[in-house]
């Protein structure tokens, strides 16, 4: 695989959550296999020294070592997971052939992406048992005011609704990204209780990491709530989180998350600010 920035296309039958996660478990094979390449070069350099307890405790050391590192590899390897996974890859290989996508995609980061796919359903599963999922109303009048409103309020920022007005798009430019929204309304009946779907279209980051972000956002079936998060990626400016004051993160990504905070200005007034704030960052 070459080193570029795309995500993997799902594969037949795998999501794209399971084939991150596939990724994830070669590259940390890979890494394994990195190791052990320096395994006799390990045992080698402890017998430099002239012979002494300490040279062969370094030694009996090296060697511990490597034989560690190969009965780990050995227990991944054969593990239920791997072996499935190697199952998934021959028989898709079986059906294309075509491994022309694969240098598409990146030789590297798959742990780390994983391990923030993991994060984000878990901030998603506390946050649905610490408070019920509340599910508001909204009428195809009240969904087209609001939308018209965003508009009027964020001229800069285009919006293109789908016909019968529950699915519509935002696109901006915000410094040199392109970013596009798809914003879903689900509604079984026209005054029923209805549930938002967005996302930030893109099959790189930092847009996977905003649509996580979003995903697990408070007041998850508030419109207005969402639109303003989604408005914040066009209005802040600022290029540090919030909470840690970094620019960039542990995987040299900006700030990818908006939250909002109540701030007060004295005599019982607040104002609602919105602010920056990396994945991990989040509470």
């Amino acid at each position: 695989m070459a080193a570029a920035e795309n995500a993997p296309q799902s594969a037949a039958g795998w999501d794209e959550a399971q084939c991150i996660a596939g990724l994830a478990q070669l590259e940390q094979l890979r890494q394994q296999l990195d190791d052990l390449r320096l395994a006799i070069p390990r045992v080698v350099e402890s017998l430099n020294s002239p012979p002494s307890p300490a040279m062969f405790k370094g030694f009996k050391r090296s060697i511990d070592q490597s034989n560690a590192g190969i009965k780990s590899l050995r227990t991944q390897w054969q593990s239920s997971e791997t072996q499935e996974l190697f199952e998934h890859a021959k028989e898709s290989l079986s059906k294309n052939a075509d491994l022309s996508a694969a240098g598409q995609v990146s030789q590297y980061g798959w742990t780390e992406r994983a391990a923030s796919q993991r994060e984000a359903a878990k901030r998603k599963d506390q946050g649905k048992k610490v408070k019920e999922e509340v599910h508001v109303s909204l009428s195809k009048e009240e969904v087209a005011r609001m939308v018209e409103e965003f508009r009027k309020k964020h001229p800069s920022i285009k919006v293109h609704a789908a016909l019968g007005g529950n699915n519509f798009t935002i696109q901006f430019i915000s410094g040199s990204l392109n970013h596009k929204f798809d914003v879903a309304i689900e509604q079984q009946d026209a005054n029923g209780p209805c549930k938002l779907n967005a996302e930030c279209l893109g099959v790189a980051e930092p847009f996977l990491s905003i649509t996580r972000c979003i995903s697990s956002r408070p007041q998850a079936n508030d419109l207005q709530y969402l639109l303003d998060m989604i408005a914040s990626y066009k209005t802040i400016k600022a290029l540090n989180c919030a909470k840690c004051e970094r620019m960039l993160d542990d995987q040299l990504l900006v700030p990818t998350a908006r939250r909002s905070k109540q701030v007060s200005e004295g005599e019982g007034k607040g104002e609602v600010v919105w602010q920056a704030l990396h994945e991990k960052c989040l509470e």
